[in-house]
């Protein structure tokens, strides 16, 4: 059974015994604690969401006792997602690749090479095969424009997720930002199919200059451009696809040091490779609508050991609802670590733990959390998530006094 690599991070990194079976719930153990288990698409999503004209999602469904992990079939692949917001991502990206790969771009590249000149061919040429030089003397020449991407020389590490320093120079990142808006998905995924389209539609439109991205249709019942991150951030994904990663970096530290926290840390961040431009410009603004809540740097602590990418997206998830709580629900005193991660507390001593987890069950780690939150809150604990419980955890709160909020997405992040 695969586990969410984060859950072992949300629960001191223990590992949850995994126990495949064929019902639908858990497995209680002879110790009372249960084991993740199978569960099925058909009783967890809407009939409209298991099945589409270029995907299938697979009835089943392993919880490993916090998250859902899905398989999906396409004509482009087979595909996993870790998570059910991952999993609407997911099927938002299939739709995308399906209206992409009707766009033919061969004759239309071959075409611009042909007619682009011989200056221009000596020009890429020279960039690709002389790149340190060429672009030395570039931004010797226009000095005062690139004043700002010269400041993160030495300081700004490329991640995974975005595309070389030279195609971001010479332009090739801004078509495919265009392109990516057009289609709705976030120019940073990790879909590596998504990615060869990106790229693809991207060089043509580069090379020819005849709006490749402009020309397209938009993605039918792809819905409005917003970017998910563990079901929980609502950003434009055109605000980040249209704003080049340097430039995203620089505004991300000046509104982190505007927010005090400490130079270091915010270079560390947002220097982690696992966070992508786009997370972690979510992040930043999660953090910057808890302005004046106390202990806000903990989230960047928390971030730092993030050593993967579905770990650094559980994180700036977390960050996230717990921002619209702040402003949906009830005001936030402070910050609170929470194993290793956090939590929210607020002005009565109460307690209030805001997750974007799918299914949490009944296990050992989640006890021993349980108990210790208990035991440290002066007013009680709420528990707030993206997804429900089982029974049994269900069960076991409120034995503790908590009080349990299933499926809060709605009260978390209101639709505008």
């Amino acid at each position: 059974m695969r586990t969410h690599p984060f859950c072992l991070s949300l629960f001191f990194l223990l590992t949850i015994p995994a126990l495949l079976l064929p019902a639908d719930r858990p497995a209680v153990a002879d110790n009372g604690f249960e084991q993740p288990g199978i569960l099925r698409a058909r009783d967890l999503l809407q009939p409209g969401l298991l099945k589409g004209e270029m995907y299938t999602v697979a009835d089943r469904v392993e919880n490993d006792g916090l998250f859902n992990h899905y398989t999906v079939s396409s004509p482009f692949g087979t595909f996993t997602a870790d998570s059910t917001s991952e999993l609407h991502t997911l099927i938002t990206e299939i739709k995308a690749i399906a209206a992409m790969k009707k766009i033919r771009t061969d004759e239309t590249t071959m075409e611009a090479l042909r007619t682009s000149g011989k200056k221009t061919v000596a020009g890429l040429k020279s960039l690709f095969e002389e790149p340190e030089k060429t672009l030395q003397g570039a931004v010797n020449g226009v000095n005062s424009l690139f004043s700002r991407a010269a400041v993160t020389i030495g300081s700004r590490e490329v991640t995974d997720s975005e595309d070389s320093r030279l195609a971001q120079f010479i332009g090739l990142s801004k078509s495919k930002g265009q392109i990516a808006n057009r289609f709705q998905v976030n120019m940073y995924s990790r879909n590596p199919v998504l990615q060869e389209e990106l790229d693809r539609l991207a060089l043509a439109d580069y090379m020819g200059g005849l709006g490749v991205g402009l020309a397209t249709a938009v993605v039918p019942g792809a819905g409005g451009l917003l970017l998910t991150t563990s079901g929980t951030a609502r950003l434009l994904n055109e605000a980040i696809n249209s704003t080049p990663a340097s430039e995203l970096w620089l505004r991300n530290r000046d509104k982190l040091l505007k927010l005090g926290m400490d130079s270091d840390t915010v270079e560390l961040f947002l220097n982690n490779p696992n966070f992508s431009p786009a997370s972690a410009t979510v992040m930043v603004a999660a953090l910057e609508q808890l302005r004046g809540v106390a202990d806000l740097e903990l989230p960047l602590k928390v971030a730092l050991q993030a050593s993967d990418p579905d770990m650094a997206d559980t994180i700036t998830g977390t960050a996230v609802l717990i921002a619209g709580y702040h402003n949906n629900i009830g005001r936030i005193k402070k910050l609170a670590p929470m194993a290793r991660l956090f939590c929210a507390g607020k002005q009565d001593g109460t307690l209030a733990v805001i997750l974007p987890t799918d299914h949490i069950i009944w296990t050992r780690q989640v006890a021993a959390v349980a108990d210790e939150l208990t035991a440290r809150a002066r007013k009680g604990v709420e528990i707030w998530t993206y997804g429900d419980f089982s029974d049994r955890a269900r069960s076991e709160l409120n034995k503790r006094g908590w009080k349990v909020h299933p499926n809060a997405m709605p009260r978390l992040a209101p639709a505008t």
